[in-house]
């Protein structure tokens, strides 16, 4: 069986506005290749957080084929494969809410989602995020790029078969109670992993210098989006413990949101508003 990573990147929150794309393909126990290609969206609406958080804009995909075209010509390489994704559940949606738009029928294959294979096989990593694993790995690659995303999300999984003593991918999730999930037109199944991993120890409280714990006092914080270098709960116990309240919702009372890719309403309302957004790079330099 053929096995290809993939990894999309999107010009705005919606799951149907792919702008990239890359594949990595595993043959013989190695990524033996990695391919990408730019797609240009169907409305060509870039969201400012999204070209921040990958580099893609307008410009480079004005002459990049649409995705029924770029599908067209990857159809072979992915029907039949077993498909890796870092957080497949983004992934896969990408793909099938995409061709629901286009009304063209997915690929057809299972898949396997990388983020669920690190929780089980290094349970004890503060986040499993792919550049925090690719870390603990030494994985060296472009993060938010999609070639080297994909090419990343193949090693974990070969990583992690040679930790599990899988004889290969494939093996993999036998070893460590995984199902495959499944995509083909007319069906869908989600991956999901039978056996919980060992509870890591929580982790410690954040160690602040002199002062730091009132640096936020007064403030009230919405977090809103993906953030690449902590968890949400993790940044909501950094603001408190600096001081701030921190809230779900945008209200009147809220002064300062923090927003990631993938923020959809709260930032539109915050913006309507006239709050201070800042994004993640703003974040931490507020924090220290």
């Amino acid at each position: 069986m053929k096995v290809v990573a993939i990894d999309f990147e999107t010009a705005n929150e919606t799951r149907s506005s792919p702008c990239s794309i890359g594949l990595a393909f595993i043959e013989d126990g190695a990524v033996a290749r990695v391919e990408h290609h730019y797609i240009r969206p169907w409305d060509m609406r870039f969201a400012p957080f999204n070209i921040a958080f990958h580099g893609i804009g307008p410009g480079h995909v004005a002459d990049a084929d649409e995705f029924p075209a770029v599908l067209d010509g990857l159809r072979a390489k992915l029907d039949g494969a077993l498909v890796l994704a870092h957080n497949a559940a983004f992934d896969i949606s990408v793909i099938r809410r995409t061709c629901e738009h286009y009304r063209i029928a997915p690929p057809a294959f299972d898949y396997m989602c990388t983020v669920q294979v690190a929780r089980s096989v290094w349970p004890s990593l503060p986040s499993h995020k792919l550049n925090v694993v690719g870390r603990h790995l030494g994985i060296s690659f472009k993060h938010h790029d999609a070639a080297g995303d994909a090419y990343a999300c193949g090693q974990v999984a070969l990583a992690a078969a040679g930790q599990a003593g899988a004889t290969g991918v494939h093996d993999l999730p036998a070893r460590i109670g995984l199902t495959l999930g499944r995509l083909s037109q007319g069906d869908y199944a989600p991956s999901q992993s039978r056996h919980l991993p060992r509870q890591a120890p929580p982790p410690p409280r954040p160690v602040l210098p002199p002062g730091a714990e009132r640096r936020l006092a007064g403030r009230t914080v919405v977090f809103t989006g993906q953030l690449d270098t902590m968890s949400r709960p993790d940044a909501q116990d950094l603001a408190a413990a600096m001081g701030a309240r921190v809230v779900l919702s945008v209200t009147k009372a809220v002064d300062l949101v923090v927003a990631g890719p993938g923020a959809g309403a709260k930032l539109r309302t915050a913006r309507e508003r006239g709050l201070q957004v800042m994004d993640e790079e703003a974040w931490l330099a507020l924090v220290g």
